[in-house]
């Protein structure tokens, strides 16, 4: 969305900016914190923008989401109509037809910017198996404030005054007893030594 002040952004060896916009804009998928859901059915949420799709793409993203229980178990399934804004759905079941709609695309890059920030113990872990599931040959960006939505990341950027403080594994950051372990303490109620 925005052009860097300075250096470039790679994909591989290709700087964005070589890449057309088409292109790049198929390669990344995103969820973000506040999800939109149009006003027609949950198949049609997760299909959108994409013409034509194959019934067996979509139930495969609403497996791949966690998400295929809850929409069979709605009056329509997969022909229920979600209401404006998906009102008719609980937060955690809107976030997980929002990634269903990423992950049917099949993008290179995935990036979920505070997904399981309004969502409850359960609907988080169903996320994080997602994302950890979904990897493969793929990158995914997770953006969290909660650091159990992150634990399991291979590599953990902890941002502070708009820098990179600290950098590592979840094991890593937690043995260097830093900012980051003093969150992680702080979250999971431990003492802050």
């Amino acid at each position: 969305l925005y052009d860097p002040n300075n250096g470039c952004i790679k994909i591989g060896k290709n700087n964005i900016k070589d890449i057309p916009l088409k292109i790049l804009r198929e390669k990344i998928g995103i969820v973000n914190q506040d999800t939109f859901l149009f006003n027609s059915t949950v198949a049609e949420n997760i299909s959108y923008g994409m013409g034509i799709v194959k019934k067996d793409s979509i139930l495969k993203a609403a497996k791949d989401s966690y998400s295929f229980d809850f929409i069979q178990s709605l009056k329509n399934g997969f022909n229920t109509t979600v209401g404006e804004r998906g009102q008719r759905l609980s937060g955690g079941q809107k976030q997980r037809i929002a990634i269903a709609r990423a992950i049917i695309r099949k993008p290179d890059i995935l990036i979920f910017d505070e997904a399981t920030s309004s969502v409850d113990n359960k609907t988080e872990q169903l996320i994080q198996k997602s994302f950890y599931e979904l990897k493969g040959d793929r990158t995914i960006v997770i953006i969290a404030h909660r650091l159990s939505t992150i634990r399991n990341c291979d590599n953990i950027l902890v941002i502070k005054n708009s820098n990179i403080f600290e950098q590592g594994t979840h094991k890593d950051l937690i043995k260097k007893n830093g900012f980051y372990a003093q969150l992680w303490n702080i979250q999971t109620g431990k003492q802050i030594k």
